[in-house]
């Protein structure tokens, strides 16, 4: 039986937390400047949902509960760092913002948690679409809190000063990885996976199922809270519309389409989903016929990555190999069939390339649910012997969420 080794086991973590901490105030740097203000403001939000992701990954993913009220506890972050931001905390805020953006997280943290603490100790006795239900109510009671207290500025919204810090997101966006991660490769985590897999059979074990619960809806209740506070100061305002229930199915999105279980997918997915319709507003008009030319061209890389899917059953290289071809093909399809179809009057009008942000988003959505179900990387995370496997090679089982 090998020994712990307690040097190695330090030496790695603070190697990584010095890693963590220079890639952060690298990226901080490189986002300064006032040419970057859009940029900085994008990767801020990005590093917010990749959080909000990754934290209800741990609920709904890792532990297998089905929460759809996320955006309730990024709420409540958000109003309790602009509420002390506003009041009890204003001096300090002005006079040493970044000291104050840290503190707001924390606050941000310790109200989420403790309302998801109240909220998932009577609720998590309920299963599956029950539960569903009451997150789903949970998001709505808040938002009405909201909107009808006058100290939280109604329907309107609060304003709160404004403090950006790319290197504070981005290091608890890898805080928050960090602790799914470390939470999954330890004893403690293997609870969180038998009550995903079977809560009889985990009960049946010992496994005390409902602290399981509650500790999970906890922690991923306090991370959204945290991104919430920083969200605020981000944007310098808060109002209901910002946490409304698109923002939490959004979420959930991410993280179903990511692979439910998968740190790795569920953070690709939240950076991916979110890019896509903000980087859309640039798009110039375009003639009709190219939008639906392209939509020609992903139906039949579709059908042609579907029939791969259902008749080969060859080695992963030559799958790949397949894949890409089809890929090709709808390509050229696309490309052609824009041409030609451009040269039909009835689609030379003209159109904003901006309006295509949603349709795009949604068709990304069915595309990828069609043809990966289980999301981009199902139950696994990435390594390069996952690779090897997925090339058809022989390599060590190394997975850490299956």
């Amino acid at each position: 039986m090998t020994q712990f080794n307690f040097g190695k086991w330090f030496g790695t973590r603070a190697i990584s937390i010095l890693v963590a901490l220079v890639f952060c105030f690298l990226l901080d740097k490189f986002m300064q400047g006032a040419d970057k203000s859009y940029g900085r403001f994008l990767m801020s939000l990005a590093g917010i949902y990749v959080t909000l992701a990754v934290s209800l990954n741990l609920i709904n993913g890792i532990t297998g509960q089905f929460s759809i009220g996320h955006a309730a506890f990024y709420q409540i972050g958000a109003y309790t760092g602009a509420v002390l931001a506003a009041n009890k905390f204003s001096a300090l805020a002005a006079s040493k913002p970044l000291l104050w953006l840290l503190l707001s997280a924390f606050f941000g943290a310790i109200a989420a948690g403790l309302a998801g603490l109240i909220v998932g100790i009577p609720s998590l006795r309920l299963k599956g679409d029950y539960l569903a239900v009451v997150t789903l109510g949970i998001g709505e009671i808040v938002t009405i809190i909201a909107k009808n207290q006058k100290s939280l500025g109604e329907a309107y919204g609060l304003s709160t000063a404004k403090i950006e810090s790319v290197f504070l997101i981005s290091l608890l966006a890898i805080t928050c990885i960090a602790v799914c991660r470390n939470l999954l490769k330890s004893a403690h985590g293997l609870a969180f996976l038998a009550v995903r897999e079977d809560e009889v059979a985990s009960a049946a074990m010992g496994v005390n199922l409902t602290r399981i619960k509650v500790t999970a809806f906890v922690i991923g209740s306090a991370f959204a809270g945290a991104a919430g506070a920083l969200y605020a100061h981000t944007k310098a305002f808060v109002s209901p519309p910002d946490f409304s229930m698109d923002v939490s199915f959004l979420i959930l999105t991410m993280v179903v389409l990511g692979g439910t279980g998968s740190i790795t997918g569920t953070t690709i997915a939240a950076i991916v989903l979110f890019l896509i319709p903000e980087k859309m507003r640039d798009l110039p008009y375009v003639q009709m016929g190219t939008p639906l030319g392209v939509a020609i061209g992903i139906i039949v890389a579709v059908v042609l990555l579907r029939k791969i899917q259902e008749n080969f059953h060859g080695a992963g290289s030559q799958r790949l190999a397949r894949n890409l071809g089809a890929v090709a093909i709808g390509a050229v399809v696309a490309l052609v069939m824009a041409k030609i179809l451009i040269m039909i009057p009835a689609f030379q009008g003209q159109i904003n390339g901006a309006l295509f942000r949603m349709p795009v988003l949604a068709v990304t959505l069915v595309v990828l649910m069609l043809l990966r179900p289980q999301g981009i990387f199902g139950h696994h995370e990435f390594s390069w012997s996952w690779v090897q496997k997925l090339l058809g090679k022989k390599a060590p089982e190394t997975e850490v969420a299956a």
